[in-house]
């Protein structure tokens, strides 16, 4: 009951809030791995160095600006050398571009007594390949002293060689002043800043509301004013309610954090202050005192679970109820495919009462007002919106409407309609609503040519014969088949559904005909060439062919039928986040047993590459293929595998939470990526990640999304149909 009281009060809290999970202009604000700063990258020649560990930058826990930690940069500067090091913006889903009225703003600390003014290194901003003029720290310090935090403020306009246009991908320190001597300074808060701000002083107590043990994670709430000179809010912590230390900033639109606790069995104290664009703090709050405590396992499962079912909570735009992976300077970008997961989850936290369904009920009306009147083609959506206009947003430059996409809100829609029941004016009008934008869906529209039984991914609007893929596969295909057989209006035939299971498709790189085609016909059902462009009118210099995706392999002692797993894991999860796994047999094809043991071969593999850790539990590895070649391991992959394996599911879900997550696990469950190999974690969130977690925890204890599915008319009718044997 108290975890529950405590979720139905965070989450009524930051339903107000509609921005996104940290500051996007901010290059570093700490580290969240110890040891080493990943996303630093230290390159030297000839008698200059820089301290490093696998070329990355130390990072200081003792000594920092904002807390928890800064960056150590330790050099010498050899006039027979030179050095540079790049601190990476890491956040990839923000596309964060300057203006010329910004500044960079740093903080310095100038530790070694032999440091001059002259001796401070250059700096400069990278963008993609290109890079400014660098600049010398010295020429924008006003007053130089050693041991104490130096401000550094440089206008953006400052940075010859800058293009406003393009985004900013980090900020490069060089080699200034030739020295002898080792130099040894601390970097922190880096970050562009508007030129002008609000210095509003703050002169009211913060407010701590509540502060509640969960194992070795404390729940902080607190209250914000709307003061505009608020940035941050500052924690701190204490064993013994005298001496404090500072542990963790958040932004001002969070309205509560997790703070990892070192020692169980202990009581801790914690205060809070406002901070503002100066680093100036308000008085402090009033000291709440708490004791930590073990909490059993299905406690700790169901805090995972609401922390993933937050992050959606806290992420969505405001005007359009949909969710937003990324905040694009004077744009709200809201994705269609990943509100789906949004809609489900929030659904989740509402049945179970931890999320308010009077919040609910106002995004999804917000929602289906949005995209009733949002742009479309034969009801098909793109898979990126203007939150604010309703107009789509290509962010790939291709003007076309996303099939899969559509399919994935449009079954969260209609689970909603499903769940929303009884004659409230505000339930009936959502249900219209999602009744209207369903049946408006042509889904003949988006056929291969005259072969009805498939379909094509997306619908381009300026070369629509071109880049076409067609839908098939164990994985979002075969909800986007359901939703298509089961169309009231427009529907596609039955057997498009087993079509798209055993079928793959293959392009030929150069036009060939029947005449000259040299293909075993056993292996061809049907051929699609240029001469028969009324049969395949997309289709202009290449050609397709339709082979049978049967590949009856044994793999890590396990036989599948449609060979080796090329793809990620949760690509053949997604038809069960809505598809009860058991349900789905079609003849002899068991596509429970299939998924089932495509998650054993997985596992299987991973343990045996074991990068990083011996631990048989932990598994969900995936190569990144970025220049460094890392292995990483993404939470969502096992714990998502819980449909079809519970007992592993839950020892490598508790496994990951107890090694690692004091930096996996946040207020928004867990992040990413973990890299076991080179000690780095991601700062970031995948929203289909999230949903995965907090769906399909919620289906393999209630089954909940399944049951609603099913017993939707137009889906229960098409399961009969397509499942029947």
């Amino acid at each position: 009951m108290q975890l529950r009281l405590l979720f139905i009060f965070v989450f009524i809290l930051c339903s107000f809030s509609s921005r996104s999970e940290t500051y996007p202009q901010v290059i570093f604000d700490n580290s969240l791995v110890k040891g080493a700063y990943a996303r630093s990258f230290v390159d030297y020649m000839g008698g200059s160095w820089v301290e490093n560990v696998h070329r990355h930058l130390l990072v200081s826990d003792s000594l920092f600006f904002t807390p928890g930690n800064a960056l150590s940069l330790k050099y010498q500067s050899n006039p027979a050398g030179d050095w540079n090091v790049l601190i990476k913006y890491s956040r990839q889903k923000f596309h964060y571009r300057v203006t010329k009225d910004d500044v960079l703003n740093l903080k310095i600390y100038v530790s070694s007594t032999n440091t001059e003014v002259n001796h401070l290194p250059k700096i400069a901003i990278q963008q993609g390949a290109h890079q400014s003029v660098g600049l010398a720290l010295a020429a924008y310090i006003e007053e130089y002293n050693e041991n104490t935090w130096l401000s550094v403020k440089i206008p953006v306009q400052d940075f010859a060689g800058l293009n406003m246009d393009n985004i900013i991908s980090g900020i490069i320190l060089q080699q200034q002043q030739s020295s002898a001597d080792l130099h040894s300074i601390f970097i922190d808060q880096i970050e562009f800043l508007p030129a002008k701000y609000s210095n509003a002083p703050l002169t009211s107590a913060a407010i701590l509301s509540k502060v509640t043990a969960f194992g070795k994670h404390i729940d902080l709430q607190w209250q914000v004013p709307l003061t505009p000179s608020i940035r941050y809010v500052k924690i701190y912590r204490s064993t013994d309610n005298k001496e404090f230390t500072p542990v963790a900033i958040r932004p001002t639109y969070m309205l509560g954090c997790l703070d990892y606790i070192p020692l169980l069995d202990k009581k801790y104290y914690y205060k809070i202050a406002w901070v503002d664009y100066n680093y100036r703090e308000s008085p402090f709050s009033e000291v709440k005192e708490v004791e930590a405590k073990e909490i059993p396992e299905e406690q700790l499962v169901n805090l995972i679970q609401f922390a993933h079912i937050n992050y959606f909570v806290e992420n969505y735009d405001i005007n359009s109820g949909m969710y937003m992976p990324f905040r694009i300077k004077d744009k709200a970008t809201v994705s269609v495919k990943e509100t789906g997961g949004a809609i489900l989850s929030l659904l989740v936290g509402v049945e179970k009462g931890y999320v308010s369904k009077p919040m609910f009920i106002n995004r999804m009306k917000r929602m289906v007002d949005f995209l009733l009147k949002a742009q479309n083609n034969y009801g098909f959506f793109p898979a990126y919106f203007d939150g604010r206009k309703g107009l789509p947003e290509y962010l790939d430059g291709e003007a076309k409407y996303d099939v899969m996409a559509t399919s994935s809100i449009i079954e969260a829609l209609l689970v909603t309609r499903q769940y929303l029941k009884g004659d409230d004016p505000v339930h009936v009008e959502i249900r219209n609503a999602i009744t209207t934008i369903w049946e408006r869906i042509n889904w003949q529209q988006a056929v291969l040519g005259s072969d009805s039984t498939v379909l094509r991914s997306t619908l381009n609007m300026v070369d629509e014969f071109n880049k076409v893929k067609p839908v098939w596969g164990i994985n979002q295909a075969l909800n986007t088949y359901l939703l298509s057989i089961a169309s009231p209006k427009h529907p596609l035939p039955v057997e498009s559904y087993l079509n798209s299971i055993t079928h793959k498709y293959e392009k030929f790189q150069e036009p060939i005909t029947t005449d000259s085609l040299l293909i075993d016909s056993t292996q061809v059902d049907s051929l699609f060439v240029e001469e028969t462009a009324e049969v395949l009118p997309f289709v202009t210099a290449d050609s397709l062919i339709r082979m049978s995706s049967y590949q009856d392999t044994s793999l890590y002692g396990i036989q599948v039928p449609f060979g080796n797993l090329t793809a990620n894991l949760l690509e053949i999860y997604r038809p069960f986040v809505t598809i009860n796994p058991k349900l789905a047999k079609l003849g002899e094809l068991n596509l429970y047993d299939i998924v089932q043991r495509y998650s054993q071969i997985v596992k299987r593999r991973d343990n045996e590459i074991g990068v990083g850790i011996s631990n048989s539990d932990i598994w969900g590895f995936y190569h990144y293929p970025d220049n460094v070649g890392d292995f990483r391991i993404n939470p969502a992959i096992s714990t998502a595998s819980i449909f079809v394996g519970n007992v592993q599911a839950k020892r490598s879900l508790i496994t990951l939470y107890k090694m690692f997550g004091e930096t996996l696990f946040s207020e928004y469950g867990f992040r990413s990526w973990m890299d076991l190999k080179s000690d780095d974690v991601s700062d970031e969130y995948v929203a289909a990640n999230q949903a995965y977690v907090a769906v399909m925890l919620e289906n393999s204890k209630t089954e909940l999304i399944w049951k609603l599915y099913q017993e939707i008319p137009e889906i229960k009718s098409a399961s009969e149909r397509i499942f029947k044997n």
